[in-house]
């Protein structure tokens, strides 16, 4: 898996951008000075073979540009690579000087891997055993902490009142050697590209979708978030934001049900100039609630009470949960469930109303209850569901251009190895579905045999269909599948 990670850009300010990043970094406009230029920084990612990589968090210590020791970071930024297989993540803006630099040194620290074992022998990582079809969390040993890039993009110039991106690629497949130890390589592991320029400073450079945090101040058309890596972010609304609020919460979905506290997920465009544009909101929980967002492993909804496996990849007010950990969740009668999505292309059959919804793949935000039991093994129940956006990579096997569909195949060992088996799925696209990398921006541009990455909600259509459907937000060229 490629992650794309940062996206920076270079002018009057300097921005980094990376999915899911946290650990304080702080966004806001950027401000004209005479003789800096603006930055962009963002990061994606590559999948793997052999194992499915389920998650894939790395701290991202410093990033410092040369000569003149220009620091892009202000302070160190998690990132789980997994989460940017189609996504490109924040990562910070920062005022830099005009001038020629020549290279860009980053470092490393605290990697932590979950996988699912999809070979069929027990296999050791860091010298703990995974056994076959197991889902196992490990550190791996980080062969060396920092990589320079001297080449490709540098030596790069930038001037005053401008503004450049960069966009670092991490792919997973290089940075996991085989005995599953971490590797920095430049050209390899990690390669750093340009972004597009900016049609103005006001225009946006990069989409950054799904953050997840707090509301910490409402101000006007201000939004102040802390995301759950603990990140501040600015944000700006305006009349084309749109605010998606159950009915319960907000009878009117408008800039009024905005308050602090409230817990949310937001869709944002990273600006020229640095700052950052509220697209979308999605409210998630009350103030002071614990929630957790995680991937779905398992379910079994056979039972009078169903249950759910969930591999827990980040969480707000709930410091006794880690990322990594594995929890059984609960979902009693009265459960309420909801797409936590705003805008997504319409699915036939497709519907997320009840615990019969869920399937393995989908990306979930839940509210954990008081009886939450800690430990090695955390389990707790919830009275809230909402379904997020999944991450997909896989190959095109067919094309409908009279339903805008894709069959697609080549999934990872998350579906194939799930009961039931999924070898192929549907995606579903309309007007609103985003291309990247394709010959067109449009649906016209997709062929047969074309390897992707997608991502969007994903609904449990097995039962009218045949075959799960993901409801396509964006789909990204790839050159290789899983």
């Amino acid at each position: 898996m490629r992650a794309q990670t940062l996206i920076a850009g270079f002018g009057l300010s300097l921005c980094a951008v990376l999915n899911g990043c946290g650990n304080g970094t702080t966004s806001q406009p950027s401000q004209t000075t005479t003789g800096n230029a603006t930055v962009n920084f963002v990061v994606t990612d590559t999948p793997p073979s052999n194992v499915t990589v389920l998650s894939f968090q790395v701290q991202i210590t410093g990033a410092v540009l040369q000569p003149g020791s220009v620091s892009l970071l202000p302070r160190p930024v998690t990132v789980d690579l997994v989460q940017l297989v189609s996504d490109t993540g924040f990562l910070a803006s920062t005022v830099i000087g005009s001038g020629t630099y020549t290279s860009l040194t980053m470092t490393y620290a605290n990697p932590q891997v979950t996988i699912m074992n999809n070979t069929a022998a027990t296999i050791t990582l860091s010298g703990q055993s995974c056994a076959a079809g197991a889902t196992c969390t490990f550190v791996p040993a980080l062969n060396n902490a920092s990589v320079t890039v001297s080449s490709g993009v540098f030596p790069l110039t930038v001037t005053a009142s401008s503004t450049s991106g960069l966009n670092l690629d991490l792919s997973i497949p290089d940075l996991l050697q085989s005995d599953l130890s971490m590797t920095l390589a430049n050209g390899t592991s990690v390669n750093l590209s340009l972004l597009s320029q900016p049609a103005s400073s006001t225009s946006q450079q990069a989409k950054i979708d799904d953050v997840f945090g707090t509301i910490t101040q409402v101000s006007e058309s201000q939004v102040n978030m802390t995301t759950a890596f603990g990140d501040l972010l600015v944000l700006t609304s305006s009349s084309s934001t749109k605010y998606n609020y159950p009915s319960s919460v907000c009878s009117t979905p408008a800039a009024s049900c905005l308050s602090v506290g409230q817990i949310v997920t937001a869709d944002l465009s990273l600006l020229g100039n640095g700052g950052l544009s509220l697209n979308t909101i999605s409210y998630a929980g009350s103030s002071g609630s614990q929630l957790v967002k995680g991937l779905v492993l398992s379910s079994s909804t056979s039972a009078a009470t169903p249950t759910v496996q969930l591999l827990l990849q980040r969480s707000i007010n709930a410091s006794s949960l880690s990322s990594g950990q594995i929890a059984s969740v609960t979902l009693p009668a009265g459960t309420v469930y909801g797409v936590g999505t705003a805008i997504y292309p319409g699915v036939s059959g497709g519907a997320f109303t009840s615990a019969l919804d869920l399937m393995p793949g989908q990306e979930l935000v839940l509210n954990v209850a008081s009886n939450l039991t800690t430990g090695t093994s955390p389990a707790f129940t919830t009275s809230s569901v909402y379904l997020e956006s999944s991450q997909l990579v896989g190959q095109i096997a067919a094309v409908n251009s009279a339903t805008s569909t894709l069959s697609v195949n080549s999934l990872s060992g998350l579906f194939t190895g799930s009961r039931p088996v999924v070898q192929q799925m549907n995606l579903q696209t309309d007007a609103t579905t985003a291309y990247v990398g394709f010959s067109a921006s449009s649906f016209t541009a997709l062929t047969k045999g074309q390897f992707f990455a997608a991502k969007g909600p994903l609904f449990n259509t097995i039962g009218s269909s045949g075959y799960p459907t993901l409801s396509a937000i964006q789909i990204r060229a790839r050159t290789t599948g899983n």
